[in-house]
């Protein structure tokens, strides 16, 4: 196979490099995966425990249960970014597919004996998910991107929402309006059903109800994302606190040469140790019954 047999239109090859490889194994990076749930929205979660280890292939690791480990043995499809953490910031993306999981061997010892994990008293990694490459970008920079202060309060001025109801809690609010931290988006790309995550650093929240990516950066591959679509967007800050915010991706609009899209806030995912799990809508509850009458 040459190397332009290699590559699609997109611009992606269909395997790892040696380098390609190498820029995936420091602990101390930003690693996502999306999946797809039963409703075919898209998720995302961080997962450190992540790495190639071949060409074809990526292993991450679980050490509490959540969402994507479920989701990925219904729909093996699967989106990853791993980007650099300290500026200037470079990337790639990766459309990987679900195989198999062990509970023992190398690769579950490895992320063990990890630098990150060996912090961890009371928690390991116990379970890991092998995932077939299917394609990955070649390295990337990811521009500033940034946005004049003005500008920024006149985006949220006119796009927020008036309602009285407050969806993102105080922290999720302070998650995404907090001028340093990862956030990045994630949709299903409709031409072969994989998720794609793109990194968003300037992404922020209109108001409670409500978030904004400009598309000051990577503006291109944020066309991509269908009018309409479901979306999932996660903002993490660098005391692993993070919530999942999913959604309808409903418009882009303009402000002084500024150009952004807007998403409605529909779900939101606390995807933090202790207890992953939606956190809006609130789950009802009936109340516990004492008392039985025939």
């Amino acid at each position: 196979m040459t190397t332009s047999d290699n590559i699609d239109k997109a611009g992606w090859i269909y395997e790892f490099s040696d380098k390609l490889i190498k820029f995936t194994q420091p602990d101390v990076m930003v690693k996502l995966v999306s999946t797809i749930d039963s409703r075919d929205w898209p998720h995302i979660t961080l997962i450190t425990s992540n790495r190639a280890i071949s060409r074809d292939r990526i292993v991450w690791g679980q050490f509490f249960m959540g969402t994507s480990k479920e989701n990925v043995q219904k729909n093996p499809k699967e989106g990853l970014l791993y980007m650099t953490a300290e500026p200037p910031f470079k990337f790639i993306q990766v459309k990987a597919k679900f195989d198999h999981t062990k509970t023992e061997g190398d690769d579950l010892e490895y992320f063990n004996r990890s630098d990150f994990m060996r912090y961890f008293t009371y928690i390991n990694v116990y379970k890991v998910f092998y995932n077939k490459v299917m394609s990955v970008t070649p390295i990337r920079d990811l521009p500033a991107g940034g946005i004049p202060k003005k500008t920024l309060r006149i985006i949220k001025n006119e796009a927020k929402t008036g309602l009285e109801e407050k969806r993102l809690n105080i922290i999720g609010y302070k998650l995404f309006t907090n001028p340093i931290g990862v956030r990045a988006i994630a949709y299903i790309d409709s031409s072969d059903g994989y998720p794609i995550i793109i990194p968003n650093l300037q992404l922020n929240a209109v108001d409670h109800n409500r978030l904004f990516f400009p598309l000051t950066a990577l503006r291109e591959d944020l066309l991509q994302i269908p009018v309409n679509s479901k979306v999932a967007i996660i903002s993490a800050n660098f005391d692993m606190a993070s919530q999942v915010v999913k959604g309808t991706f409903t418009s882009i609009q303009e402000v002084e040469d500024i150009e952004y899209g807007l998403v409605d806030i529909e779900e939101i995912y606390n995807s933090s140790p202790p207890i992953p799990g939606k956190i809006y809508p609130e789950i009802e509850t009936r109340p516990k019954v004492t008392k039985f009458s025939l």
